[in-house]
């Protein structure tokens, strides 16, 4: 099994969807995959990030998905995981939705359709950089 990592040396800002549902995050996953024909998947390797505060570093697992046709990437991470928020900026957010490489989906069209699943009760318009977290988004993911 081949192992890429997506960073590039420049930080690439990705477009992102905050969500707030009451939904678990393999539950989420299922219902977008199901509503758009997304083939989201869980990822063994988490994304590991620094903590302000102490030298520990903290884990967050999500789910991924490659469209091959339009070679985009999704990412579907959930915000609070281990009594710890990812995303302190926007503690309503309960998950991220990172679109990269993104020349096929109209996010201001995406985000109604989004809003009219039943377990979502809000979606709004976000970059990777409107997060402190944004220069250790590097995520992995097993491609074989």
């Amino acid at each position: 099994m081949l192992k890429l990592r997506l960073d590039d040396e420049e930080a690439e800002t990705l477009d992102g969807i905050g969500i707030s549902s009451s939904f678990s995050d393999y539950r989420l996953a299922w219902t977008l995959n199901h509503a758009f024909q997304w083939r989201f998947e869980f990822q063994e390797n988490p994304l590991v990030i620094p903590s302000k505060k102490s030298t520990e570093q903290r884990t967050y697992h999500y789910h991924h998905f490659t469209d091959e046709m339009e070679k985009m990437q999704l990412f579907l991470i959930k915000n609070k995981q281990g009594g710890k928020a990812l995303f302190d900026e926007y503690p309503q957010f309960d998950f991220v939705l990172f679109f990269k490489n993104n020349l096929s989906f109209d996010l201001d069209q995406l985000l109604p359709l989004l809003r009219n699943l039943d377990p979502i009760f809000a979606a709004y318009r976000c970059k990777s950089d409107d997060f402190a977290v944004a220069p250790f988004l590097h995520f992995e993911y097993a491609h074989e």
